[in-house]
C-alpha cells in the first residue's frame, strides 16, 4: 500500500474517530499529547501498515493510543494506550 492510500484512508478513520470522541462516550483519560492511530474494521492491508507506524511512534518515545474500529457496535472504537 502506498504512502498516499494509507494517508487518505487514514484520515478517513481519523474524522469517524473525532466524532466519536466528541460524542465522549466510554472514552478513556488520555494525555493532551497522545497520537493516535486509527485501524479499520475491515482494511487488513491498513492495519498491517497502521501497526508499523504505531510501532514507528512508539520508538520515537511519544506516547500512542491504538484506535479501532468496533466491529460490532456501529460508531464505536476501542482505545487503548500503548505507552502511558
Amino acid at each position: 500500500m502506498g504512502t498516499k492510500t494509507q494517508t487518505a484512508k487514514n484520515i478517513e478513520l481519523t474524522h469517524k474517530l473525532i466524532e466519536y470522541l466528541l460524542r465522549g462516550k466510554n472514552v478513556p483519560d488520555l494525555p493532551e499529547d497522545v497520537s493516535f492511530v486509527p485501524f479499520s474494521k475491515t482494511d487488513k492491508k491498513l492495519n498491517k501498515e497502521n501497526d508499523k507506524l504505531l510501532k514507528s511512534i512508539y520508538q520515537e518515545g511519544k506516547r500512542v493510543a491504538k484506535a479501532e474500529e468496533s466491529k460490532t457496535s456501529k460508531g464505536s472504537w476501542e482505545i487503548t494506550p500503548v505507552n502511558f
